[in-house]
């Protein structure tokens, strides 16, 4: 979620954050604050919980780690208002 909804869901924001995600305006923004931290270490935590309580089935730790990869990368620096494949893209561009 923190990485599709656009904007927040207040409307007295004058359309500051229509182009941002949520994870985009976490604390304005500036990379690796706790905040940023924790909400990274959640998957991993979730991920190895998974792999422990599935008993190290392959199948399903490939399944587990697919999606960790799509979430963690989701959350690198390098993606900040990065849009793949113009998906939850705005139709006109925000300065």
């Amino acid at each position: 979620m923190f990485h599709w909804v656009q904007g927040i869901p207040f409307e007295n924001n004058q359309g500051a954050y229509d182009g941002l995600t949520l994870w985009e305006q976490i604390d304005g923004g500036v990379q690796f604050t706790a905040t940023r931290k924790f909400l990274t270490a959640v998957p991993i935590a979730l991920f190895l919980l998974s792999t422990h309580y599935t008993h190290y089935d392959f199948f399903l730790f490939a399944i587990n780690f697919t999606a960790l990869l799509v979430v963690l990368v989701a959350k690198l620096p390098v993606m900040h208002r990065v849009r793949i494949f113009g998906i939850n893209k705005l139709d006109y561009e925000m300065d």
